[in-house]
This record gives C-alpha cells, sequence and structure tokens, in this order.
C-alpha cells in the first residue's frame, strides 16, 4: 500500500463510546468501505508527518517524531479500549453522558470510566480494496442517573458486543468516513435503573456510525475519537425515544501497545 496516498482518516478509538448509541439512519446511508487501512502511530515509522504520539497533529513528512504504520494484512490485532487520557490536554478522562426520555421523564446517565478490548484485521479481498473488520465488548463503569434524581442507580457494568467495519460515503459531500458498529446479539446493550421513577430495563438499538478528530473531511486523524449530542440526537434511540451520547475514547494495541487510527487510502 502506497502511504503517500491522500489519507482521510478517522480516529478509531470511537470503537467502545458507541455502546450507548443507536445510528440506523447513518448506517443505512453508508456504503462499506473499499479503501479503509487501519494504522498504528509509531514513533520514528512512516513519513514522520506527526508531531503526536496520536498522530493528531500533521506537520509534514520528515518534520514529526511520529507517522503512520498499516496493521498487518489479514492478522487479527488485539486492541484495548479506553477513557483515560482524553480530556485537559491528556491530564483526565472524559466521561461518557447519555441523553433520553424515559417515559417522558427526561433521564441522564453517566459514566466516569469505560474499558474494553477486541480485535481489527485488514483485508484486501481483491485488487485495490481495502477493508477493516473486527470486533469489541466494551464496559462502562463508574455510572451515575444524574436525571430524573440523583436517588436513580445504574447497575454496572453497562455491556455492548458488537462487529465493526469501515465505512465511507457520509455526510452531505458523500466525502467522509467512519466506523460502523453492529450489534453481535439483539441489542447493543441494555440499561438498568433501579430505585426511582424510571426504574427498570432499558435497550438501545439499531447501528452506530462515528467519526473522528481532527474533522470529518481532514486528510488525517489521530487516535483520538469523539461522539457529540450534534451528532447523534437525530438517530440515536433509548427506550425507544430520542435521545443523544457524548463520549472521547482511544484504542491501543493490546498490552500498552501503540494508538491505532482508521485511514481511508484513494
Amino acid at each position: 500500500m502506497n502511504t503517500m496516498a491522500r489519507r482521510t482518516a478517522v480516529g478509531i478509538s470511537l470503537i467502545c463510546a458507541l455502546v450507548f448509541s443507536a445510528l440506523a439512519a447513518q448506517g443505512a446511508a453508508a456504503a462499506e468501505g473499499k479503501n479503509t487501512t487501519a494504522f498504528t502511530c509509531v514513533e520514528g515509522g512512516g513519513e514522520k508527518d506527526f508531531s503526536d504520539a496520536h498522530c493528531d497533529n500533521n506537520v509534514g513528512a520528515g518534520k514529526g517524531k511520529y507517522g503512520h504504520v498499516a496493521l498487518p494484512l489479514n492478522e487479527k490485532v488485539s486492541i484495548s479500549i479506553s477513557n483515560e487520557k482524553t480530556k485537559n490536554e491528556t491530564k483526565e478522562a472524559a466521561s461518557t453522558v447519555l441523553k433520553g426520555t424515559i417515559f417522558g421523564i427526561k433521564s441522564e446517565i453517566v459514566c466516569k470510566t469505560v474499558s474494553g478490548t477486541g480485535s481489527l484485521t485488514n483485508e484486501e479481498p481483491s485488487s485495490k480494496v481495502h477493508r477493516v473488520k473486527g470486533t469489541v465488548e466494551a464496559k462502562f463503569t463508574s455510572c451515575t442517573a444524574p436525571k430524573p434524581a440523583l436517588g436513580c442507580k445504574v447497575k454496572e457494568p453497562i455491556t455492548v458486543s458488537s462487529n465493526v467495519e469501515g465505512v465511507e460515503g457520509l455526510g452531505t459531500g458523500k466525502n467522509e468516513m467512519g466506523l460502523e458498529f453492529k450489534p453481535t446479539g439483539e441489542h447493543f446493550a441494555t440499561v438498568t435503573l433501579e430505585g426511582c421513577l424510571v426504574a427498570g430495563t432499558f435497550n438501545t438499538d439499531g447501528t452506530a456510525i462515528a467519526t473522528g478528530t481532527p474533522s470529518n473531511t481532514a486528510k488525517w486523524s489521530g487516535a483520538t475519537s469523539v461522539f457529540t449530542a450534534a451528532m447523534t440526537k437525530e438517530t440515536l434511540k433509548l427506550a425507544g425515544s430520542a435521545a443523544e451520547v457524548e463520549s472521547t475514547t482511544t484504542v491501543t494495541k493490546a498490552g500498552g501497545g501503540n494508538p491505532i487510527a482508521l485511514t481511508t487510502v484513494t
């Protein structure tokens, strides 16, 4: 693969952020990726065109300390997922916040900790076709439900199991790419609330697509990805009603390895 080709990238760490998401409308509009490759951000690797360890800041070939190095072809690579060091200049962990309506009552769930495992594989099923596929299982803990009331408790962990693959043709210009998540079971996840007016178990359903930093149409991106309310509020469903989620995560090779980004090569 020619890494000198134009790269439109999205951080793949968004993998676990979607646990609460059900973006069926976006998923229906996406085309399966045919130019998608997973890369690690490596010190001294690739074109050495990034100044930071997450390959967010492109400074030009040979002017940086880090670069993209593709994951091996047709090899399942184990990954780890975390929200650590995703806020305040990598000094804090960004919480995942789910907002929705249950029984007509505004509800909000905040989880301070995200962790998970999975695998990714670069595939080339035919000439000039590059695809990324994998699986992810993420867990959300240290959760509270400040709305509808502080006394409402969240059963932990909230778990999601998904198949993932790169998709393209997103956005109004059909020039954005991302990662689509499809539940391995009937639902993405269940959220159980206890000790309050909306006590019960509620499902998140559908499929989800997320895009990453620094922008949806950037020629490069790092291993940090963000779900925003603006991205999810029109398609997210919780207990059958519209909802929205905010979350920031990163993904690395398992065992403390290099950060991973998803890149489209054209």
